[in-house]
């Protein structure tokens, strides 16, 4: 513990970011004394280690230390988003493996949340917050492997994979199920056993994200992002946005968007 706070001098920037749609993204260079945390929330990334190119989804966790690039190889059918933390340090010997993953989807949109709140609302110490997201990054980054996710059942992924590129769409339970190759009750015991949630909470949960991320990281007409994020109406979505965040998603985007 003490040589982790003595190396970590604070949490400098930390936002949102959404690729755009023709995937053109531009690697930006980890400045000296300065590391950057990509947190995957949705879509999907490709990224080169050890010689070997592979697929990342949500739940990623990238650890950049200075003078390395951040991700930016996405595909057009499903462009990735990611939180971003930029840390100052005193030191280049970060403990962090440069991939690795975090377990659980759902608590992923909670401390992005959380975070955010608190990094934009300046109600928290800021020092205090920079410690509170080191150490929690670090700790998934420690506890967790690069395969977690892959080592569900493959219906499961199949489930998941299907419902992260088809948030604009109306995903029912009887479709998801014949995607997954499942039966509804199976595709249910699936959910409930790895996840703690239902299908149908878990699809609510990753458009509410989604909307948060645009919200916060975009300029897009809010009907165009409930439209997106696979809202039959306008009416549903800020019911839904309400309920979960306590606040409509015209105040939300006045609070947290970083410019």
């Amino acid at each position: 513990m003490k040589n982790f706070i003595h190396r970590l001098k604070g949490l400098e920037t930390f936002s949102y970011y959404m690729a755009p749609d023709d995937c053109n993204v531009s690697p930006v260079e980890i400045p000296e004394n300065h590391e950057l945390v990509e947190l995957i929330t949705g879509g999907e990334v490709f990224f080169e280690i050890d010689g070997k190119t592979e697929s990342y989804v949500k739940g990623t966790i990238f650890w950049h230390r200075a003078g390395e690039h951040t991700v930016y190889c996405t595909t057009p059918q499903n462009p990735y988003r990611c939180a971003t933390f930029g840390f100052s340090v005193n030191d280049l010997h970060c403990p962090a493996p440069q991939v690795s993953f975090w377990n659980n989807d759902i608590s992923v949109d909670k401390f992005v949340s959380e975070c955010l709140n608190h990094f934009h609302s300046k109600q928290m110490n800021v020092d205090v917050l920079a410690a509170y997201a080191y150490s929690t990054l670090l700790f998934h980054a420690e506890a967790f492997n690069k395969s977690s996710r892959r080592n569900f059942p493959a219906p499961l992924c199949r489930a998941l994979s299907y419902i992260d590129k088809n948030l604009d769409r109306k995903i029912t339970i009887a479709g998801l199920a014949k995607k997954s190759q499942i039966s509804q009750p199976q595709l249910f015991k699936l959910f409930q056993t790895h996840l703690s949630i239902t299908p149908h909470h878990h699809i609510l949960s990753q458009q509410l994200a989604k909307s948060r991320t645009m919200l916060a990281g975009t300029l897009s007409p809010i009907k165009a992002i409930a439209k997106e994020c696979g809202f039959g109406s306008l009416e549903v979505f800020y019911r839904h946005f309400r309920r979960e965040s306590n606040i409509p998603p015209n105040e939300y985007r006045c609070k947290h968007q970083r410019y």
